[in-house]
């Protein structure tokens, strides 16, 4: 029997720091009694403020508890202000505690129009209940009142420790229920509250979780479940293993704005190696603000600005130049370097054994301080080998595995996995770089991807023009489509410069991605074409992707081109084109698939998925995504962003 439970972030705090027994105790029944919707946050801060656990309820609105261990016989005297113990000294009134903290979030609510009343009467009153309330768990009801505090607590507002030991042995969901409807000081009735009203007042609590806030119309937020993994990870070295499309960047980007928020003393480094991800993340974290204590920077501009400060070769960017620059750095030098006090890396399967080994060293502590690495090794495009261990990344029994993929449709990601399904890529050692996870099912279905023959290169960049213009006409936005090569040129065809020039003559506007743009001014979401590379467009996504270019060059390196166009296949989310103008072996593997799909019908197979507990071991968690969510990270970031 499967266990329904509370949503709680983070998701256990039974490996935390400072959490007192009764907070345990009090995480443990709420997680076990209260109702699958409700969401329950634990220590989380709000306007610099920590609340023990903060409740949402749809039914109740949000409640706010703070827990007290005390004896009754460590009280001395009280009022409705303070409590004076003989351990702790003069306290704060828990339930003046609770209050205050409701308040305070209450008014952060106010804010957003779309969160309050505007009849004339209550004209900018929450549409919602809000309550407050006090959990003793070492003091019974009858002992406090002996003591004789009178008007120093109200009991409908505590739940006292006997209370709380009938409900949790008889695992009395009513009377929980009961207890916190009491702690509602003011009751009227409103309707549940939705999916939109839930995802705003999370924005408005927890602004890391926000994707996209432009107006009063548009507010996106990460799922629960991604939030849940931000924030519960802990500290240390931790491990993100994900398939493409199941949100390791999205959860990268919610971490490293929950340190930034929660850590503003720490120095916190965010690493990729595509420096088209590196400026699309720094405009994500870090927006227009100028004095972050988050650094973000591809790897190859960051080890070119250490070499400057330290007097060594600069300019560099082939790999045995990095190398000689990290093998000339001694420790002495290391002391001189900035040290941080979080390291997060993305798409960190792209990185050199040696980089890693030096990226490590830059932690403040490297045994202790934070490091974050998110890889899939279905997308190593380089072919770097190396394992955790190897590197000095100790994250044996701290790493996650996200299995569920809920950017692309069946149909693209089936092309995509036939590709390496057909290959001797896969291996079943975790602790390489290059692991590759076997996704689950993902839940939308789509239109088969279109694999086109032609003559020759130019025909495939007309056939894309055309396409291109007819998905424009249907009300596609351009900033929606993509035009990825495995290269810029191949044997004398200039793959970028064709397809820029044909994108000219239909006057149709266009960005290259992997030119040498002004980063710190990078704007993903203009309504542009985008031509990159597909190495380029790691860690990025669109609506519509069309691949070309695909030469008998890709065979001389035939597993890593199987890679490459994984990569490049799972950056559409709904439609996907190849052309082709070369047959080989890769284009026989992908129009085999497409066939297959078309002979049994696939695009209306309708499986019943449901939906996965995580699923936690010693080694690992599996994230199973929201699944009602159909558009892209990065599409949501479009929508007349403002970060």
């Amino acid at each position: 029997m499967v266990m329904i439970i509370a949503i709680m972030i983070p998701e256990s705090i039974s490996t935390l720091n400072n959490v007192t027994n009764g907070e345990k105790k009090v995480f443990k029944i709420l997680k076990n009694l209260l109702p699958k919707d409700y969401i329950c946050w634990f220590d989380l801060r709000v306007n610099n403020r920590y609340p023990d656990f903060i409740i949402l309820a749809p039914d109740l609105g949000i409640i706010v508890l703070e827990i007290k261990d005390w004896e009754v016989g460590s009280i001395e005297k009280a009022d409705i202000n303070y409590f004076q113990l003989k351990t702790l000294g003069i306290c704060t009134n828990p339930l003046k505690q609770a209050r205050d903290y409701m308040f305070n979030i209450v008014n952060k609510l106010k804010k957003d129009k779309k969160l309050t009343q505007s009849n004339e009467k209550y004209n900018g009153s929450l549409k919602f209940t809000y309550g407050h309330g006090v959990i003793f768990t070492k003091i019974t009801k009858n002992a406090f009142n002996k003591v004789e505090f009178n008007g120093v607590l109200e009991e409908n507002f505590v739940i006292f420790q006997d209370e709380l030991n009938s409900i949790e042995n008889n695992f009395d969901k009513d009377m929980l229920k009961s207890k916190l409807k009491n702690m509602l000081p003011m009751k009227f009735k409103f309707n549940n509250l939705d999916e939109d009203i839930i995802n705003r007042i999370r924005g408005n609590l927890f602004k890391e979780v926000n994707l996209v806030q432009s107006d009063d119309k548009v507010f996106k937020v990460m799922n629960l479940q991604q939030e849940m993994y931000a924030k519960g990870l802990g500290y240390g070295h931790r491990v993100i293993r994900g398939v493409a499309g199941s949100g390791k960047t999205i959860v990268l980007i919610c971490r490293a704005k929950y340190l930034k928020e929660v850590h503003k003393d720490w120095n916190i480094l965010v690493l990729c190696y595509n420096k088209t991800l590196a400026a699309f993340l720094r405009k994500v974290i870090n927006g227009k603000e100028q004095n972050s204590n988050v650094e973000v920077i591809h790897f190859h501009e960051w080890i070119n600005k250490i070499s400057k400060q330290l007097g060594l070769k600069t300019g560099i960017y082939k790999e045995a130049d990095v190398a000689k620059n990290i093998s000339e750095i001694t420790e002495e030098m290391l002391q001189r370097l900035i040290k941080y006090d979080a390291i997060l890396i993305d798409e960190g399967q792209d990185l050199e054994e040696e980089w890693l080994k030096f990226i490590v060293k830059n932690l403040r502590n490297s045994q202790e301080s934070h490091l974050l690495l998110a890889s899939d090794g279905a997308q190593n495009l380089y072919s770097r080998k190396y394992t955790l261990k190897s590197v000095g990344i100790k994250a044996v029994g701290r790493t996650v595995i996200m299995r569920e993929n809920y950017r692309n449709t069946k149909e693209i990601l089936k092309l995509a996995n036939d590709l390496l399904s057909d290959s001797n890529l896969k291996n079943g050692n975790e602790d390489e770089n290059d692991f590759i996870i076997e996704p689950n099912s993902i839940i939308r279905n789509g239109q088969i991807p279109e694999i086109i023959e032609v003559v020759s290169f130019e025909d495939e960049v007309e056939k894309i023009i055309n396409n291109i213009i007819k998905l424009n006409n249907q009300g596609l936005d351009y900033g929606e489509i993509a035009i990825l090569c495995p290269y810029n040129k191949y044997k004398g065809i200039e793959y970028t410069k064709i397809i820029k020039e044909n994108l000219k003559k239909n006057f149709i506007d266009y960005d290259i991605l992997n030119k040498d743009y002004n980063k710190y001014e990078f704007e993903y979401y203009k309504d542009r074409v985008k031509i990159s590379t597909i190495y380029s467009a790691k860690g990025l996504d669109f609506e519509a992707v069309f691949i070309c270019g695909i030469n008998d060059g890709l065979i001389k390196r035939k597993e890593e081109s199987k890679k490459v166009l994984y990569v490049g296949i799972t950056r559409a989310r709904r439609i996907l084109n190849i052309t082709y103008s070369v047959k080989n072996e890769l284009t026989n593997i992908m129009v085999t698939s497409c066939k297959e799909m078309k002979k049994h019908n696939f695009s209306k197979e309708i499986e019943n998925i449901k939906p996965k507990e995580i699923e936690d071991n010693k080694n690992s968690i599996d994230i199973n995504e929201n699944k009602k969510q159909n558009k892209g990270f990065w599409q949501r970031l479009r929508e007349k962003i403002k970060i």
